[in-house]
């Protein structure tokens, strides 16, 4: 059973994608300190990634969260798990740790790449809008390769990574070309937690 952490972001359906194919994709329910765009916008999240793999949504409780989700993939018979860091080296370690905690390989397909040629090599096959920022310019623009050097170009003006790995910035695909979805969602309302903004699409 090969399983992927799912978000809807543009890192976690691409890291999916260069490991194609997955049995599943898990869309794991925090308790964060502040609301996260990902599960403000679950349910358009599970739409789109129920058009290419299984999802599997799961609660999990504050301070047992890594029991919960290796209590999970031992259920699941998880045997590959996919996952979508880039180079957070605390992020790599934690996933490494899950891993070997129920005996799985750990595949990162995205670790180390260039940030600039990552977001152009994710543009090829996707298309995302940005649903929370620290820069409200950025928020609810629609990235694809036609406008993703124009993008970067503002993320870099704004002093903020291009990738937003550091979470400056979260993303959600809305086109997935090689399974032919392709969504046109709007910002329907925005929120504000502590200068950062939320879209809710």
């Amino acid at each position: 059973m090969k399983v992927a952490f799912y978000s809807g972001g543009k890192d976690s359906v691409y890291a999916a994608l260069r490991e194609w194919p997955v049995d599943m994709f898990i869309f794991l329910l925090y308790q964060f300190p502040r609301p996260s765009p990902h599960l403000m916008n679950m349910n358009f999240a599970v739409r789109l990634g129920s058009g290419m793999a299984p999802v599997l949504v799961y609660q999990l409780e504050r301070g047992r969260e890594f029991q919960q989700k290796a209590e999970l993939l031992r259920r699941l018979g998880a045997d590959i798990i996919v996952a979508g860091d880039v180079d957070v080296e605390e992020h790599l370690r934690y996933m490494e740790r899950l891993a070997g905690e129920v005996g799985a390989v750990l595949k990162e397909p995205l670790w180390g790449m260039d940030h600039y040629e990552l977001l152009a090599r994710e543009v090829e096959e996707l298309e995302f809008i940005v649903i929370g920022s620290s820069k409200r310019e950025l928020l609810c623009r629609r990235v694809r390769r036609e406008n993703f050097q124009e993008f970067a170009s503002a993320a870099r003006a704004l002093g903020i990574d291009v990738l937003g790995e550091y979470g400056e910035y979260h993303s959600q695909v809305v086109s997935v070309s090689k399974f032919g979805i392709s969504l046109n969602p709007t910002c329907k309302e925005v929120v504000e937690f502590d200068g950062y903004s939320i879209a809710l699409i």
